[in-house]
């Protein structure tokens, strides 16, 4: 009907370039190439390095109110391979979290994540000067968010997404204790526990109410005590049809959020091999 849409489309493409999907990943990953052309080609060119006025400085925020540094700080890259794995990474798993969760609410993840260092950094800086330039926090974090979906998918040489997310966490912490940054630090771990509590705040993990809250203690001071019951038997191990349910519990969940129009192609393959693994084995 007139001026109503489809809700499925959050989870679409906005359009095609050649064979390339146009997600909301798509956009950033071409805004922050091209806007690190442009600063090296002007290095090059001896012209004014205008990348001063968008990298994020506590000082200019606090003194003159120059709040557009708030968005573009993470526009400041250098042109290196480094640079080159992060738009890759972007590109992958990024698509896949905004797939996931659809493109409003990655949108309003990745602004989240944006905006969340500069504001630590300003309550900071009234006791300490503080700079922030790139985008590999924010970046990270978003991988941080996809090992929140997926924890158990094998990426990098057949490692679980969780354990390789642990590991970058425990380096980068290091790094940045060795080098006395604790602004830093404070800002990466914020950045990261931010993106992972947003995707459990989707996923319906974090509902809680005050009101819940003190009713169960309330009702826990007016229990009487009861004999402990006796012990039950050691529980049976994990059948391989338990490890396939669990392999889909995020597709279900989708599904039961958003409906099966949704779920992409590759979601979709997974789904049935899922369900022809099921259908070979009998009901325990």
């Amino acid at each position: 009907m007139f001026g109503q849409s489809d809700p499925t489309d959050d989870y679409r493409p906005f359009g095609y370039l050649g064979r390339i999907p146009l997600y909301v990943t798509t956009l950033l990953v071409i805004g922050y190439v091209a806007v690190m052309v442009v600063i090296a080609l002007s290095k090059a060119g001896n012209e004014p390095d205008f990348s001063a006025l968008l990298l994020y400085d506590s000082e200019e925020v606090r003194l003159h109110y120059q709040l557009w540094r708030f968005f573009t700080y993470p526009l400041v890259n250098g042109p290196s391979i480094w640079f080159a794995v992060e738009m890759y990474l972007l590109y992958s798993f990024g698509r896949e979290v905004e797939r996931f969760i659809g493109r409003a609410s990655f949108g309003m993840l990745y602004v989240s994540l944006v905006v969340l260092g500069p504001c630590l950094m300003t309550a900071a800086g009234a006791w300490r000067y503080g700079v922030l330039a790139g985008s590999q926090t924010v970046n990270f974090a978003v991988f941080i968010a996809f090992c929140t979906i997926y924890p158990n998918v094998e990426i990098f040489f057949t490692f679980k997404a969780k354990w390789i997310a642990a590991v970058f966490l425990g380096i980068v912490s290091l790094q940045l204790l060795a080098g006395h940054e604790i602004v830093e630090l404070l800002v990466f771990w914020a950045t990261c526990l931010a993106a992972f509590l947003f995707i459990k705040y989707l996923r319906g993990h974090l509902q809680f109410s005050l009101r819940t809250y003190f009713r169960e203690r309330r009702s826990r001071r007016n229990i009487r005590s009861v004999p402990r019951p006796p012990a039950l038997p050691p529980k049976k191990p994990v059948a391989p049809r338990d490890e396939v349910i669990e392999s889909i519990d995020p597709l279900l969940d989708k599904i039961a959020r958003h409906g099966i129009g949704s779920l992409t192609a590759r979601e979709r393959e997974k789904l049935e091999q899922a369900r022809a693994e099921l259908l070979k084995k009998p009901l325990s």
